[in-house]
Order: structure tokens, then C-alpha cells, then sequence
């Protein structure tokens, strides 16, 4: 079959996932919306495997939501995965912290919600690119569409009975623990639901906080209101916690951690490749870079050359074509206080209110992109401004 693109205003996902299950395709799709984007592999209309930059859907996460992993074993885990490149499933299969079969259900669980959360959206861009797709490393798990797609219409009924329960994500909660049927095992996503319940979140802060999808979180605060253990409150209770940063806040932070972490090398090159070609420059440079890193190979040096180039060029664009003074927006003891390489250093120490930009860098040691990417650091840190001469 041949590739599809568009947006879910003219043809949402379910319908996509209908699509290519019933047509059991092969092929990359990608999708985006507004700084969220996810990479799933499909070969003969099954799932075989999905990334995401949001925290969420790590399967670290997963597996720490589930009660499979503590905070402390997954550390352990993911130091290794970095040092090693070997991904993330297989490392606690091997270490023996969690059974492969346990491994498989965790990451066809992952695969389903990476979908079903976005079934749900109204506004959003895909793209399939019909083909063969690589093989890929560690745990073998595979979602049909088919079975999605069901699961899908299931959730539809099953929110309607949640909004009745839960009509805001806004609401707080009280727990009556004495309903419960046993107390939740330590670890437990019921266990971590109750103890932020006490701390005063609502249920949308619990979800961020926890890093856990919508529906799981309020799919288990429905079942604990039917039990009558959970109930809803008109106010927040004495001693509520601040809330946990917001979306955007912590898209930031984790933004470049959506794929290598736990994913193919295969995978990393196909998602810089995604970013490059739809202008994404930075982010398509750091994975062409970290794909590189992870497996040197002439196919991952000429993409980091092409995503250099790319990036390089757009810097240039924006920081070069006009000349602009650079000017310090803090003091010298404010900067003494940072933790800042010599590279770093340097650059600012050439700093006097009087030379361009284009100067600076053209008497630095450094190669251009690099001190290009560090002075776009500088400017979205606070620390620089660029003033048009």
C-alpha cells in the first residue's frame, strides 16, 4: 500500500488504526501535535513498537506504575541502559528484576495506551510511510490494530460512566481506606492514587505527577468510587501540597529523552529523520548525534553530517544573516554561580556590548555549530540577549 498523511480534522485515529489493521500494513507512523510526538513501528498490521517524548510513556514508567519496578531499581536499570545501549526491557529481564513475560505484557500495555491516548484528540498530524521496518532489539511484543481498534470503542462506553463519576479532572478526593478490600501492596498505582489523594492532589495533578496515562489513573479511581472508598470533594483538604509543574514545563525538561532511552538504534534514525524533514533541526541533530553515538556506522555519520549541515544553516538564519550584539543579563558574581563548562565560559567572557555576534564567533576556537548551539543556550537560558546592531 501506498503512504498517508494528513490530520485528524478529516481523519481521526481510530479510523487510521481501522485502516491499516483491516490492510495489515507495514510501515512507520508519526504522529504530532502541539510539541507531543510518537513513533510507532507496524509490521502486518500489528504494533511491534512505540515511542513517545512524553514521560508518561516511557516503559520505565510503566513499569514503576504497575508495582514491576521501584524508583531505585529502575535507576539502577537506566544507568546500565545508558552505559550499554541495550535496551531497557531486556536489561531488567536479564538483571532478573522482572520476568520476560512480565516485560511483554508491560510493553503491549505501553503499545495499546501510546494509541488509545490519542484517540481521544481532536486536533493532531500522521503520517505512514508504507515499507519494511527493522527488526527490533530486546523483548518481542506485538499489539494488533485490530484488537486497538475494539479496545477503543470499549473506552468510549467506559469514560462516559467515568465523566458521570468524575465530570473534572479539577476535583479533589477523599479516601475512606476502610472500604477498601485489602490495603494496596506498597508500590501499587492504587497505593500511590491513595497517598495523593491524602497529600491533597486533584486528579489531573495525580496523573502529571505520576506520570501515568488518563485512563489508567481515573480507570482505578472509578473502580475505588465504586467501592465506595472514593469520593469526591467540593474542597481541597487542610495541608494540600503545590502542585506538580505543568505540561509544558515538563515537556521541557524530558523533551530529547522520548527515543534511545529504551529504543532501537533503527528507531532513533528514523525519528531524526522525521524531525529533520519537518524542519525540526535541533532535536533531528541530538538523536542523528545520539544514533551515531549508539551504533557508528557510515549511514549514522553521513545523518549526523546532513543533520549538522541542516542545523548549522537555520542557526546561521536566525542568528547570523543580521549582525547582533550579544549582551550579558547577568552580573559576573551571578554567573560565577553556575555551573558552566570552559567552552561556556569562554563565549561569555567575549561578551563587551560592542562586538557582533558573527565576530565573536569567528575568533572562537570553536567550531561554529558548536558555538552556535551554545549561544542559543545562552539566549533561551536567560543569560544572553541579542540586540540587532
Amino acid at each position: 500500500m501506498r503512504g498517508l498523511s494528513g490530520d485528524f480534522s478529516t481523519m481521526p485515529l481510530r479510523d487510521l488504526v481501522a485502516y491499516l489493521g483491516s490492510r495489515r500494513a507495514t510501515g512507520t507512523l508519526r504522529i504530532m501535535r502541539a510539541g507531543v510526538r510518537k513513533l510507532l513501528l507496524v509490521r502486518a498490521g500489528q504494533v511491534i513498537s512505540a515511542s513517545s517524548n512524553q514521560p508518561r510513556e516511557f516503559l520505565g514508567q510503566f513499569l514503576i506504575n504497575m508495582g514491576h519496578l521501584s524508583e531505585e531499581q529502575f535507576s539502577k536499570a537506566y544507568a546500565t541502559q545508558r552505559e550499554t545501549q541495550v535496551p531497557l526491557g531486556k536489561i531488567v529481564v536479564m538483571t532478573g528484576l522482572v520476568s520476560e513475560p512480565t516485560v511483554r505484557a508491560t510493553l503491549s500495555l505501553k503499545f495499546r495506551e501510546t494509541l488509545l491516548d490519542m484517540f481521544r484528540w481532536e486536533e493532531g498530524e500522521f503520517s505512514f510511510d508504507a515499507g519494511s521496518v527493522s527488526e527490533v532489539e530486546g523483548v518481542d511484543a506485538r499489539v494488533d490494530l485490530t484488537e486497538v481498534r475494539r479496545e477503543g470503542e470499549f473506552r468510549e462506553t467506559a469514560w462516559q460512566s467515568i465523566r458521570a463519576a468524575f465530570p473534572s479532572g479539577n476535583l479533589y478526593l477523599t479516601v475512606d481506606e476502610g472500604r477498601l478490600p485489602e490495603p494496596p501492596k506498597p508500590g501499587t498505582l492504587d497505593a500511590k492514587l491513595v497517598k495523593r489523594i491524602r497529600e491533597g492532589l486533584t486528579i489531573d495533578e495525580m496523573a502529571k505527577v505520576l506520570h501515568a496515562s488518563d485512563f489508567l489513573v481515573y480507570q482505578r479511581l472509578y473502580a475505588l468510587h465504586r467501592l465506595e472508598a472514593v469520593k469526591v470533594s467540593a474542597t481541597p483538604p487542610p495541608g494540600r501540597q503545590r502542585p506538580p509543574p505543568s505540561d509544558e514545563d515538563e515537556a521541557q525538561v524530558v523533551d530529547l529523552e522520548v527515543i534511545g532511552t529504551e529504543s532501537p538504534t533503527s528507531e532513533v534514525i528514523q525519528a531524526a529523520q522525521s524531525y529533520l524533514e519537518n524542519g525540526n533541526f535541533r532535536d533531528g541533530e541530538a538523536l542523528a548525534r545520539r544514533a551515531h553515538e549508539m551504533a557508528p556506522t557510515p549511514e549514522t555519520e553521513a545523518l549526523l553530517r546532513s543533520a549538522e549541515a541542516a542545523l548549522v544553516g537555520a542557526l546561521r538564519r536566525e542568528m547570523l544573516d543580521k549582525p547582533q550584539v550579544p549582551s550579558l543579563l547577568m552580573s559576573a558574581a551571578q554567573l560565577k554561580t553556575l555551573q558552566l563548562g570552559t567552552p561556556e565560559r569562554y563565549l561569555l567572557s567575549r561578551i563587551d556590548g560592542k562586538r557582533d555576534l558573527g565576530a565573536i564567533i569567528s575568533m572562537s576556537p570553536l567550531k561554529e555549530l558548536e558555538a552556535l548551539k551554545y549561544f542559543q543556550s545562552f539566549v533561551d537560558g536567560g543569560l544572553v540577549k541579542l540586540t540587532p546592531r
